[in-house]
């Protein structure tokens, strides 16, 4: 149902990347807290629903080239984490080796 209402809405009110609605409008506009409203776009998105994105907010695209830039932009935010992951790899070989045995130990279980 939420789905339904997020697609409704971003159809009839942010069509195109000018029309582009922030988080926090589209979750205070359909009652979302961030992690539903990021999920929602998440599932819409792997099913082929061409909800587009960028610093501006999330729009329903109107044609290729809006989603293709929203593409390279996730691309973009991709090799970001990756330098990051890199870097805590690094950071991480200070602690030596890692125990990954599900024994005794510090860490959360779960």
């Amino acid at each position: 149902m939420k789905e339904e209402q997020l697609l409704t809405y971003l159809k009839s009110n942010c069509a195109g990347r000018r029309q582009a609605k922030t988080r926090a409008q589209l979750q205070r506009t359909l009652n979302l807290s961030k992690d539903q409203l990021t999920n929602l776009v998440h599932r819409m998105r792997c099913r082929g629903v061409p909800i587009a994105g960028g610093p501006g907010g999330y729009f329903y695209a109107q044609n290729a080239a809006e989603l293709h830039a929203t593409i390279r932009w996730l691309e973009k935010m991709v090799q970001t984490l990756l330098k990051s992951i890199s870097g805590l790899v690094k950071a991480m070989e200070s602690f030596g080796p890692v125990d990954t045995g599900s024994g005794s130990g510090g860490g959360a279980s779960g």
